[in-house]
């Protein structure tokens, strides 16, 4: 095989690995989808499934609040004398909740809403940088590209280190455990737990798929105009966005009967 043989056939190779990375507006329209990718089209799905878990948890959270007298047995309900119960009722503790001798349920700390405000700020201000990131990748910028991956990556780092904090406390301030909170002693601290920790593994396999993404983008990836890939990285962000967003309004802001 001639020398110029070889380039003519390495040419070919390269327009053929090429064939299969389209920029979006050279994909085929289908009849159901339009000219989304396949990897679009799965994501979506994905999302349209994991939608439907939050909003059975969500749901049953709701459900179990609303049929609640008395939904958090913090500090202040219990000097007002609303967190007393005549017995302690089989019942109650068969829904985990620690009573004491004279039927007074053990008190259960208040969330931190202004801290959690902040963690929210900045979830919110990720999905800003990633959309600044899509919008650098489409440009060909590999340079911003990798920036702005990099900021919603720290973003998801620093909430889940927030969450931490939250659950643990850190540097000698308590966590909402030590404090009281924990995973089956009411109603109130196991939904708290298994609803947002399950938003917390949604943030954390986010930040594995933005790690990956961005040290591909540093490579080079994309800048051959293909984006499909930073764009479904995208929709997943936002979508763990969004539902944080519901899960915030829902557990910490609304208040209770008593403003708990």
């Amino acid at each position: 095989m001639s020398a110029h043989d070889a380039v003519d056939h390495h040419g070919d190779d390269d327009h053929h690995h090429h064939e299969h990375r389209l920029r979006p507006e050279d994909w085929p329209s289908e009849p159901m989808v339009g000219t989304a990718s396949a990897g679009k089209v799965g994501m979506w799905w994905f999302l349209l499934s994991d939608a439907l878990m939050f909003a059975g948890f969500l749901l049953a959270y709701g459900i179990s609040r609303g049929g609640s007298k008395i939904w958090a047995c913090t500090e202040e309900l219990v000097e007002a004398g609303k967190c007393l119960a005549p017995v302690c009722s089989d019942f109650a503790l068969g829904l985990g909740a620690e009573c004491l001798e004279n039927g007074r349920f053990a008190e259960e700390p208040a969330l931190g809403i202004n801290f959690t405000a902040g963690l929210t700020f900045l979830l919110i201000c990720s999905s800003v940088t990633m959309v600044l990131a899509l919008s650098y990748c489409k440009e060909g910028d590999r340079k911003n590209t990798v920036k702005y991956l990099a900021f919603t990556t720290v973003g998801g780092m620093l909430f889940l280190c927030g969450q931490w904090y939250e659950y643990f406390g850190l540097f000698g301030f308590p966590g909402l455990i030590e404090s009281g909170l924990t995973f089956g002693h009411s109603a109130y601290a196991t939904t708290f737990f298994l609803i947002t920790s399950f938003h917390g593994m949604h943030v954390f396999s986010g930040v594995v798929y933005l790690s990956i993404t961005t040290f591909l983008a540093s490579r080079g990836r994309y800048d051959d105009g293909y984006t499909s890939e930073v764009e479904i990285l995208g929709l997943f962000w936002h979508f763990v966005d969004l539902v944080w967003i519901l899960v915030f309004t829902l557990i910490y802001l609304v208040p209770s009967e008593h403003g708990v």
